[in-house]
Order: structure tokens, then sequence, then C-alpha cells
């Protein structure tokens, strides 16, 4: 996945880009939760609702392997240069014409992870309000649609819906079923999308761990890889 660069138009007056070393910056999911609160709070004038703070958190968990795999305190593995200039170069997979690749860009970075919190909703506010809107009714399915039809991601849109399902303590939809349609909960009591609280740690390691192979989290550096 990657999302492209601002236009000029959406940025206006640029810092000149400036590349700095990839650097692992790791954060627990309390403080990314935590963060993208401050800078929802800084957006609006009043704290965002928890719908919405569970959404994005859990998409930020996903990006980041829950924060264990945050770089330069990108939440959103977003490509092209922060509001400061800062940039990054990376390995990252992506989706051609259907088949996984990999391949290297530049993302963007930050100098704290307030900084990157609040770009990465600026980013979404401004490009994705559809999704903004599926994060307000805690609705994954939609969210992970708009994101997918706005171009923020390459990879399957059903592979990123069920990421971020699990991320919330939500079971996940077989491939194929109609959005909206009940769920069944591993007790058996169907679930409505958006119905439960995030998973526990536990959960959310063995989730995290399913998604180790997938294409829409930012990549480690090549020189730790196996």
């Amino acid at each position: 996945m990657r999302v492209g660069p601002l236009a000029a138009l959406e940025r206006p007056e640029p810092a000149p880009p400036r590349e700095v070393p990839l650097q692992r910056t790791p954060a627990s999911r309390a403080e990314l939760r935590a963060a993208l609160g401050r800078a929802e709070a800084r957006r609006t004038g009043r704290a965002p609702s928890e719908s919405f703070l569970n959404l994005v958190t859990a998409q930020a968990c996903l990006e980041t392997g829950g924060g264990r795999s945050m770089y330069n305190f990108n939440f959103g593995g977003i490509k092209g240069s922060g509001p400061g200039g800062l940039t990054a170069v990376a390995g990252t997979h992506e989706y051609e014409s259907g088949v996984r690749v990999r391949t290297r860009a530049h993302f963007r970075a930050y100098a704290s992870l307030d900084e990157g919190a609040g770009d990465f909703l600026s980013l979404l506010h401004r490009r994705y309000p559809a999704a903004v809107a599926a994060a307000e009714r805690g609705d994954p399915d939609g969210y992970a649609r708009a994101l997918h039809q706005g171009g923020y991601f390459t990879a399957p849109e059903a592979h990123y819906a069920n990421g971020l399902r699990g991320l919330l303590g939500l079971p996940r939809r077989p491939e194929g079923t109609a959005p909206g349609a009940p769920t069944e909960a591993p007790g058996g009591s169907p679930t409505a999308a958006g119905g439960m609280p995030f998973a526990t740690g536990a959960e959310l390691s063995r989730v995290l761990d399913a998604l180790t192979m997938s294409a829409v989290r930012l990549a480690r550096p090549a020189e730790e890889e196996g």
C-alpha cells in the first residue's frame, strides 16, 4: 500500500525535502491512542468519539505492527515528506496488478509522536472524509472501503477490513460476505460491526502475529530481514 504525496494545493509552501535515516520509533497502543486523541482534540476543539478513536487507533496499529514497527513516528505508512520536510527511505510491499511485490520508497518522517499523529489525522480529514464518517459510526468495513476507493492502500480490501476487525476485537468476516450482515462471534451470537471494544493485549498479539505477512504494513529495513 501506501498513500502518495499530497498535491501542492493541499499543503502550501512545503518545507524543502530533507532525507533522514530510517529510525524505529516504537510506541505502545496506549501511546498511539493518546497521541491520536490529542491531535483530534486540537483539530476540533473537543474530545473525539470513542468509535472514531477506536478505528483510527486500530488502523495505526495495523500499519505499524501495534506500534512495534513504527518508523520516524509515521502512523500510516504515508509516502512523501512530512510538514517539516523530513523523509526517510524504507522497504515496503505493494500490490501491482494483483501481485505482491517488494519495493523501496520515501516515507514521511516526523520529529515527534504528536506531529506524526496530527499529520495522519489531517490527511484522513482532507482526503478521506467518507472514512472519517465511517469511523464516527464505528464501521470498520465502511472505513476500509472508503480508504481503498480513495487509493490509500493496494492490498485486497477484505484483508484490510478484517485486520481492522481483529484489532477491534470483532470476528473476521468471510470474504464475499455483504457489509453490514451479522457475523458470528466466537460464542455463536451475532455481533454488529463497531459493537465491541478493543481486543485484550493477548488477543492483539495473536492478531498482529497473523498480520506479519500483510502487505499493508510498513516493512522493516532490508538489513533486519533474514
